[in-house]
């Protein structure tokens, strides 16, 4: 499909080429009239490559090329299914602005409801007020886009499945279910919404099961498992509920060859991909009405007078394999269907020339049987005469032939033996060593302990690497590019390995390194420190730089155990505690360790079901404004109380969530919970009090977290001015590149932004002016020191740059009168701490309001 594209674009590129050329050589003032170039736009909604966009842009193309008038064409595209946002329609302005500020064009094409929406709304700026053809717009959303407009037509898109599912009921007359599949973009919705009305306008007790609010995965495992009575109607798909985004050319042919019932198609490029077919929708043919009409607004029509047409740009198509799959007759489907994929038929081509040399066979065998009756009897004289030299004959060749046999009998039984002995090899090469590096396997590190681990040997060291932070790049740069990476990782850890040491690559991101005979742990040190100093240098992978980081877990033999489970399991422990110490580190495995492991395991067990147990709770602590003396916010800070661990610290098991994953369900309860308490606030009178929620990284890698903090806010009613969420400087350290874009969009929505912890471990001073920061926490530490005279230089100074930036100051942990009157002294704009309130629970914080308002 892409390259008859491709051929077409360059005919006609070729043609209009030819045209300007002959213009060119003529020099009359006829051929000047002749050679005028006419510009036209064709706007596409979505990306190039979509194939409903280049199915639409074909039919325009051919319409326009038949036209004999010099064209220049201008193709664009808006790629509203990637980027369905303001943001993309500001950028397209700019973008077009600039590209075509001083072009003149005679008529804009616009290919489905974005591009034509977005052609009438700023045509008058950016297209020098050209009239607009659209195509592949429904009847029920051309009125709300061209209303109050002029000089636009065009032909429109019938959404109607009913004549395949005409079809399919002629197919299987026992049909009962529809599964039908759409997404939940905006035309996934509407088209999904329209076929559903056609199907029960055409048979309402036909019972229609929408796939739009299931995973790629899940369509997949559904389809398989459907019964006689059911089939597919694909329509409108682009990405799954979340949010992956599958070619709906792979999806077609993915559902087709997993589906245990026949597919059916809405539009025509399903078919050829595993659809069985239907009366289907093209966008080929729908571009070609457009075309039509842009031409005679091009030839000089005044497009007000000419109508927008409704035309038939269905075509129906069946794909014969298919039809053999689930053994449906050609006599099911319409008479004038169109059939691919038939096998050809010599028979039916040439009917009449076969029966007649069928005949003429006829006659020559009966010719032929006469003659053979006649050499037969010939040859029964014959063979009373030969019988004896036949018999020998026969001898001698069976001889023969048994004496060959055997000689090929033997070379064959050579061959296998040699076959299997290379099978043998390769399957034990397998089985020892990982697919993906190479490198020798689980199985072979346990095959090899019984000779590693033996007293003989001395002190082993066994090092347990893991690569920092794997997960996030499988997560943001997809699998293919960690598998790159984990090759990059045993090739740089192979570059140490000496006749000493041995790597083994356990799976994922975890690498083993034995290293025999060592004389004490100093040398497990040393090579854990050159390795760690090895990854400082990048990876480079498909023209990206990346950093990556390992963190190193160490157990000796004998001295932490003599069985190399037992080692594994405490290098593993080890690993984690170096982990916890910051990552880019290693650890040496200790006894203690095992008592926090221990518990570690049961918080994780008891933290897995805490939010469905609704174990926790949203305590608040006032914030007090220096100049009024009054609360005029809180700080959201959750807490948990287990039956079986009781009250658990947030500093037990924060980092436990993180590491799970469970933070990112429990930041999303606390954000909502805390909203839904400021707009209970609001109700109660307390109007402009604010809200600060604790945000954790994972929380803000995630695509749709900006999504999810505007749902939140338009849920509980609230104002986003009064919505604060903090991030701490590791996190904007760590990851500033993909989160500042998503600070900036909740800045640009009002929400304010603070960072917590400002000045502990890291110096982020160079990005406060880059960054949307509303406020700025100092944090405890430098509270705590006030009265030192280093504390007081240092805590003077962030007052300073804060409220140099325009930022609100707050101070973390105020506990004494002392430390309060320094920061009156230094205008610090708010404080937070002991000295006024501990955070209490959300009933308290209520009748604290509303006693202050009665005291005053």
């Amino acid at each position: 499909m892409t390259k008859l594209r491709l051929k077409k674009n360059i005919i006609v590129i070729i043609t209009f080429s030819l045209l300007l050329s002959y213009g060119n050589l003529s020099g009359d003032t006829h051929a000047s009239e002749l050679i005028a170039v006419k510009n036209v736009l064709i706007l596409n909604s979505y990306h190039e490559g979509f194939t409903w966009s280049e199915e639409e842009t074909d039919g325009i193309l051919n319409s326009l090329s038949e036209s004999g008038t010099n064209l220049s064409i201008m193709i664009e595209y808006m790629d509203w299914k990637r980027f369905p946002n303001i943001d993309n329609l500001h950028y397209l302005y700019d973008y077009y602005l600039f590209k075509y500020q001083d072009k003149k064009f005679d008529v804009i094409i616009a290919t489905d409801d974005v591009a034509m929406q977005f052609a009438l709304i700023n045509r008058e700026v950016l297209f020098s007020n050209a009239p607009v053809v659209f195509c592949g717009v429904n009847q029920s959303n051309i009125d709300n886009i061209t209303s109050n407009y002029d000089k636009v037509t065009g032909a429109v898109e019938i959404i109607d499945p009913t004549e395949t599912i005409k079809t399919a009921l002629s197919i299987n007359p026992s049909l009962k279910n529809i599964y039908l599949l759409y997404d939940n973009t905006e035309s996934g919705l509407s088209t999904g919404l329209i076929a559903k009305d056609k199907i029960n306008d055409l048979k309402s007790d036909l019972n229609i099961i929408s796939m739009n609010r299931l995973r790629y995965s899940d369509i997949i495992k559904q389809v398989q498992i459907l019964e006689e009575d059911s089939i597919v109607l694909i329509t409108t798909y682009y990405s799954d509920i979340d949010n992956m985004i599958v070619n709906l050319e792979y999806l077609t042919r993915e559902v087709a060859k997993s589906s245990s019932v026949p597919v059916y198609h809405l539009y025509d490029f399903g078919i050829n991909n595993g659809s069985i077919g239907g009366t289907m929708l093209s966008g080929e043919l729908l571009g070609n009405h457009a075309g039509s009409l842009a031409l005679r607004v091009i030839q000089g029509e005044n497009i007000d007078d000419i109508p927008i047409i409704t035309p038939n740009s269905y075509r129906t198509v069946f794909d014969y394999e298919q039809m053999e799959r689930f053994g449906i007759s050609l006599k099911s489907v319409p008479r004038d269907s169109e059939i691919i994929n038939k096998p050809f038929s010599f028979y039916e081509t040439y009917k009449s020339l076969v029966q007649s040399v069928l005949i003429a066979f006829l006659v020559l065998i009966a010719f032929v049987c006469m003659l053979l009756f006649y050499i037969s009897k010939i040859r029964r004289m014959k063979r009373t005469l030969s019988d004896s030299h036949e018999e020998l004959t026969k001898i001698y060749d069976e001889l023969a032939a048994s004496g060959e046999e055997m000689k090929h009998q033997y070379n064959e039984i050579i061959m296998i033996n040699k076959k299997i002995s290379e099978g043998e090899d390769k399957l034990s090469f397998m089985a020892y060593h990982d697919s993906l590096t190479g490198l020798p396997n689980k199985m072979s590190l346990f095959e090899k302990a019984n000779f590693t681990f033996v007293k003989e040997k001395g002190n082993v060291a066994l090092l347990f690497i893991d690569v920092d932070n794997f997960k996030y790049v499988n997560d943001t740069l997809g699998h293919a590019f960690g598998d790159q990476l984990i090759v990059m990782v045993s090739e740089r850890l192979l570059s140490i390995v000496d006749n000493k040491s041995s790597l083994y690559h356990l799976g994922g991101d975890e690498f083993i390194l034995i290293i025999e005979g060592i004389t004490d742990i100093s040398e497990a040190e040393f090579y854990s420190t050159e390795i760690i100093l090895r990854f400082s240098d990048e990876f480079s992978i498909k023209s990206s730089s990346l950093y990556v980081s390992v963190s190193i877990g160490i157990a000796i033999y004998p001295d932490h155990g003599e069985q190399l489970e037992q080692l594994l399991k405490y290098a593993d422990i080890a690993m984690y505690h170096a982990k916890e110490a910051g990552r880019r580190n290693y650890v040496v495995y200790d006894q203690i360790m095992n008592r926090d492991l221990t518990e570690r395991v049961e918080i994780e067990k008891q933290l897995h079901k805490a939010l469905e147990n609704n174990e926790f709770e949203i305590f608040y602590q006032p914030q007090i404004d220096l100049i009024s003396n009054k609360i005029t916010g809180m700080e959201a800070l959750l807490r948990w109380n287990n039956p079986v661990l009781g009250s658990v610290s947030p500093l037990r098991f924060i980092k436990i969530a993180e590491d799970n994953h469970f933070i990112i369900p429990i930041g999303t309860w606390v954000l909502q919970n805390a909203c839904l308490f400021l707009k209970e606030l609001n109700e109660k009178g307390f109007n402009d009090l604010t809200i600060s929620v604790n945000l954790s990284i994972l929380q803000l890698l995630q695509t749709n977290f900006c999504d999810i903090v505007r749902d939140t806010i338009e849920s509980t009613q609230i104002k986003p001015q009064h919505l604060e969420l903090e991030i701490t400087e590791s996190i904007l350290m760590e990851s500033f590149e993909s989160i500042t874009p998503k600070l900036q969009r909740l800045s640009d929505k009002k929400v304010r932004i603070a960072l917590d912890d400002f000045g502990k471990g890291y110096s982020s001073l160079n990005y406060l002016k880059q960054l949307p920061i509303d406020t700025l926490k100092v944090d405890k530490s430098f509270i705590d020191n006030i009265t030192d005279r280093d504390g007081v230089s240092l805590t003077e100074y962030i007052v300073k740059i804060g409220k140099s930036l325009g930022m609100c100051v707050i101070a973390e942990g105020v506990e004494r009168q002392e430390q309060l009157e320094y920061l009156l002294l230094h205008k610090c704009d708010k404080i937070q701490g002991y000295l006024y309130y501990k955070p209490i629970p959300g009933t308290e914080l209520i009748d604290l309001l509303e006693n202050s308002i009665s005291t005053i």
